[in-house]
């Protein structure tokens, strides 16, 4: 049985929202019992941490709701054949992989066409950041899922128009518009924290500039 002591970590940045590669090397443990990771961004990405190198507890920054969640895993299991999956489990949908390089590698890729599937993003280059796009698309269907989106005319039934750096919601019924800017990680942070959005009645707004 031959065993590895190099696997490859693919987390999605809660700061720029790409997904950014790394190499974890057991050994890296010799010396200490707790090992970080920055995005290319310069960013905190996730940390590593263990106490006898056979459990390991994880904490990473989520690229989808922007909190920190935690994992743990076996040594077997970060080193071993198989690739494991992090979640966000707020929106309950994949941020990074573990595993296998060519298993993450390919993982990865799959993750990036599931922007044009699960967004309906359609050609990804119209867009300026389809990463972050994607994150607004996310929460705008949390909010759809919670009966938490509609404008304060009444209406419920709000049409989504995707623009190259964002997205721009117009209710039908009274002519609101509002405008949701994709194009900075900072700006989606404003609108992932909201628990509802209503547009304002025959009105533009402005949502998160």
């Amino acid at each position: 049985m031959i065993l590895t002591t190099m696997t490859v970590i693919a987390v999605q940045c809660a700061h720029c929202g790409e997904l950014d590669y790394q190499a974890l090397s057991l050994f890296a443990f010799n010396r200490q019992m707790r090992v970080r990771y920055h995005c290319r961004c310069k960013v905190p990405l996730l940390s590593f941490a263990t106490r006898d190198r056979r459990q390991f507890q994880l904490a990473y920054a989520c690229g989808v709701c922007g909190q920190t969640h935690h994992a743990s895993f076996k040594r077997k299991e970060l080193w071993g054949e198989q690739v494991q999956h992090l979640h966000c489990p707020v929106f309950e949908t994949p941020v990074g992989f573990i595993g296998p390089r060519k298993q993450v590698m390919q993982a990865g890729r799959e993750n990036d066409r599931s922007i044009n599937g699960a967004a309906d993003l359609g050609d990804v280059t119209e867009y300026e950041n389809p990463a972050l796009m994607l994150r607004v698309l996310r929460h705008l269907r949390f909010l759809v899922k919670r009966h938490a989106l509609g404008c304060m005319c009444g209406s419920r039934q709000l049409v989504f128009d995707l623009r190259f750096d964002r997205v721009e919601l117009y209710c039908e019924s009274c002519e609101a518009l509002g405008i949701v800017r994709t194009d900075h990680a900072e700006d989606i942070c404003q609108i992932e924290s909201m628990k509802s959005l209503y547009l304002k009645k025959n009105k533009t707004w402005q949502i998160n500039c």
